[in-house]
C-alpha cells in the first residue's frame, strides 16, 4: 500500500494533460489535414475548396484549442482542482477529495491505463478517469510500486 502526497491540479495542468490526450487520440487527423495543407500550398493552381482547406485546417485545431481552454476554466470543474490523496492498494484505491469525500474504486473497475511523460491515467469509463501526476509520489520506490502493482496490472489485463 502507498500514500500519495497531497495535490492539486492547476487549470494550466489540467488543460495541458487533456490536450495531451487529445493529441494522443487524435494525431494522425490533425497530421493528415496539415498533409492536404501544404500539398495544396504548392499547387499552382488553387480554387475555393482549396482556400477552403487552408482556412479549416488552420481555425479548426484553434477552435478545439479554444473549447478545451473553455472546459479546463469552467467554474463547473471544481472538483478536478480541488486538494486531493490517493491511498493506492493492490486490489483497490480510496482518494480522497478536500477534506470530505472520500471514495474507493476496486481495480477491477478500471478498464484502460494511459501513460504521459508526467501523468498516469486510469480510466473507469471512456470519460472519466483518475490521474496521479508523478511529482506526487513520496519516493521513486513507491512510483515504481504503483507502475508495477497497478499500472501494468490494469494494462495487460
Amino acid at each position: 500500500m502507498i500514500k500519495t502526497k497531497k495535490f492539486q491540479l492547476t487549470k494550466k495542468e489540467y488543460l495541458s494533460f487533456i490536450i495531451r490526450v487529445l493529441l494522443k487520440k487524435r494525431w494522425w487527423l490533425f497530421a493528415f489535414m496539415w498533409f492536404l495543407t501544404i500539398a495544396v500550398l504548392f499547387k499552382d493552381k488553387k480554387d475555393s475548396s482549396d482556400t477552403f482547406l487552408i482556412v479549416f485546417s488552420i481555425l479548426y485545431p484553434l477552435i478545439i484549442l479554444f473549447q478545451y481552454w473553455r472546459f479546463a476554466n469552467s467554474k463547473e470543474n471544481r472538483a478536478f482542482f480541488a486538494e486531493m490523496q490517493h491511498e493506492v492498494f493492490t486490489d483497490k484505491i480510496i482518494y480522497t477529495i478536500g477534506e470530505t469525500s472520500e471514495s474507493t474504486i476496486a481495480m477491477q473497475n478500471f478498464i484502460k491505463v494511459l501513460e504521459l511523460k508526467d501523468l498516469y491515467l486510469l480510466y473507469v469509463s471512456k470519460s472519466q478517469c483518475l490521474y496521479f501526476p508523478k511529482r506526487v509520489f513520496e519516493s521513486k520506490e513507491d512510483e515504481n510500486w504503483f507502475r508495477n502493482e497497478v499500472f501494468l496490472k490494469i494494462k495487460n489485463k
